[in-house]
């Protein structure tokens, strides 16, 4: 019987997170690994690795749909996803403090980056994922998506963003339970991390405190492998550490 091709996955590319992690799992070349990206620049780098396949994705649902397909038909066995995308503010708005400052439009685009897109990847890939030996995925949440940790208030989109995630991530990891037991589902707030995305918000993080992508990269590595499969899902931060809900 011939072995599946097993092949890492790394959706949300162009992030810095996810560039780096790419570029440590080139470097040690325990499997071919598939990096998809809205970017065609970032693509353009990302494929010079070795390694590395890239594919482009507007993360609809036709375009998820292709690249389904063609996992599927090359019978890809996923050993390691990861799914960064995500989104703090955008033109024209930025994290909310008050009630006042809350509108539509941005509470919408928030909403789609951080908690439909990667649940959309998700669902697409859940036919792969169901026929892979043991995957472990994970998507990248936050700290304060944690309700239980919530003391400040402040940042709603994001926050709320963030919960309904983790919310959605709990229902697929109890249908991964049934779909493969053999399957890990995380839910990974890597820190602070020194990426565009926190750059705004740096002047308030002790700088012993604020990782490079490449460390931030090496952590999530490392809690997605030492990860415990046991059909829940982890909620847990760069040192491995469970995030209360």
């Amino acid at each position: 019987m011939t072995e599946k091709p097993s092949q890492d996955l790394v959706v949300g590319a162009s992030s810095a997170i996810a560039g780096a992690l790419i570029a440590q799992w080139a470097r040690e070349a325990a499997r071919p690994i598939i990096a998809i990206s809205r970017s065609l620049a970032s693509g353009q780098n990302l494929g010079a690795l070795d390694g590395v396949s890239v594919q482009h994705s507007d993360y609809g649902d036709a375009s998820l749909e292709l690249i389904t397909e063609g996992l599927l038909d090359a019978d890809v066995d996923i050993n390691r996803l990861v799914i960064c995308n995500g989104v703090l503010q955008g033109e024209g708005y930025r994290p909310e403090r008050a009630l006042n400052q809350l509108e539509g439009r941005a509470m919408a685009d928030v909403f789609e980056a951080n908690t439909f897109t990667p649940m959309r990847v998700l669902a697409a890939l859940s036919p792969v994922l169901k026929r892979s030996t043991a995957p472990r995925i994970a998507v990248l949440s936050a700290r304060v998506g944690s309700i239980g940790d919530n003391q400040l208030g402040g940042w709603y989109s994001y926050r709320g963003s963030k919960a309904a995630l983790n919310m959605m991530l709990k229902c697929a990891a109890l249908e991964l339970r049934r779909l493969n037991s053999a399957a890990k589902l995380i839910a990974y707030h890597p820190g602070t991390v020194d990426t565009p995305l926190s750059k705004p918000f740096q002047g308030n993080v002790d700088s012993q405190t604020l990782q490079t992508p490449e460390h931030a990269a090496a952590a999530l590595d490392r809690v997605l492998s030492e990860a415990e499969v046991d059909g829940e899902l982890g909620y847990l931060d760069w040192r491995g550490e469970t995030i209360v809900w």
